[in-house]
C-alpha cells in the first residue's frame, strides 16, 4: 500500500468533504429548491387561471343578466301607442298631438315589428326631446327610426316633431 504523508491525507480528507458537500448540494439541496419552485410557478399560473375565470363567470352573469331584461322586454304586452300615450300624458303634452298612427306589422319567425308614427305640433324643444328620453326608458325595445322637427310659423321657439317608433315583440 502506499503510504501518504501528513499533508497529503489532509488534502484528500478535504477533498472529500468537498465532494460530499457537492454530492450534497447537487442531489438533496437543488431538487428540493427546483420542486420549490415548479410549485410556485405552478400555484402562479393556476391563480392567473383563477382570475380568468373569475372574470368570464363576471362577464357569463352579465350577458344573462342582458339575456333576461330583453327577454322581459319581448315579452312586453304593453303597444307603442299605448306607451305614447302615456308619456305624451306625463309630459302634459298629449292637446299638442295631432296624431298617432300604427303601421302594419311585420312578422318574422317568432318575433314581429311593431311601428307607431306620432306627430306633434306646436312644442318646445325641451318637451320634445323629455319626450324622446321617456320613450327610450320606458323598459320596451324601441327604437327611433324617423325624427323631423321643423321650427313652426307661429313662433319662434315653438317646433313640430313627427316621429316613428320601432319595437320588436314576440308573438
Amino acid at each position: 500500500m502506499i503510504e501518504l504523508s501528513k499533508r497529503e491525507t489532509r488534502l484528500i480528507q478535504i477533498l472529500g468533504v468537498v465532494v460530499g458537500i457537492l454530492l450534497v448540494y447537487f442531489l438533496i439541496i437543488t431538487p428540493i429548491m427546483n420542486l420549490r419552485d415548479s410549485i410556485n410557478k405552478e400555484y402562479e399560473q393556476n391563480m392567473s387561471n383563477l382570475t380568468m375565470l373569475d372574470k368570464l363567470y363576471e362577464q357569463y352573469q352579465e350577458l344573462k343578466q342582458k339575456n333576461s331584461q330583453y327577454s322581459s322586454q319581448l315579452n312586453n304586452t304593453r303597444g307603442i301607442t299605448s306607451l305614447i300615450e302615456e308619456n305624451a300624458q306625463s309630459l302634459n303634452i298629449i292637446k299638442n298631438k295631432t296624431y298617432t298612427r300604427d303601421r302594419p306589422t311585420v312578422a318574422q319567425g317568432k318575433y314581429k315589428k311593431v311601428s307607431a308614427d306620432v306627430r306633434f305640433e306646436g312644442l318646445d324643444i325641451n318637451s320634445i326631446l323629455n319626450f324622446i328620453y321617456k320613450m327610450e326608458n320606458s323598459g320596451m325595445l324601441i327604437q327611433i327610426s324617423y325624427l323631423r322637427i321643423n321650427q313652426t310659423i307661429k313662433g319662434r321657439n315653438t317646433y313640430d316633431a313627427t316621429m316613428t317608433f320601432n319595437s320588436i315583440t314576440s308573438q
